[in-house]
């Protein structure tokens, strides 16, 4: 029996998926397991399916280019770091001189 590439397709992705050796999956689809393996062959496999579920997503972080200037003339450059980390680092530096 001739089977479409779309079957053929559904086969492949279908045995993996399945939990059965090459063998049985063949055996309850009426294939003959050379002709499974000459199609995994010429259709070059089948790419994994993707999982489905929860993913952790990060924030992106936001950087700012933020200069102090300090009542001595002293300019402070301060790149790379956010928002919130650079009020952190002044509370730190005011906490320690105080």
């Amino acid at each position: 029996m001739r089977h479409t590439p779309a079957a053929i397709r559904h086969f492949l992705t279908e045995q993996p998926q399945s939990g059965q050796t090459v063998a049985v999956f063949c055996a309850d689809n009426d294939i003959k397991v050379p002709t499974f393996y000459s199609w995994k062959k010429k259709y070059g496999g089948v790419e994994a399916v993707k999982q489905e579920g929860f993913c952790r997503i990060r924030p992106k972080r936001e950087v700012d280019e933020r200069s102090l200037c300090l009542p001595s003339g002293l300019r402070l450059g301060l790149v790379g770091l956010t928002t919130t980390e650079i009020a952190e680092l002044i509370l730190e530096i005011d906490r320690a001189h105080a």
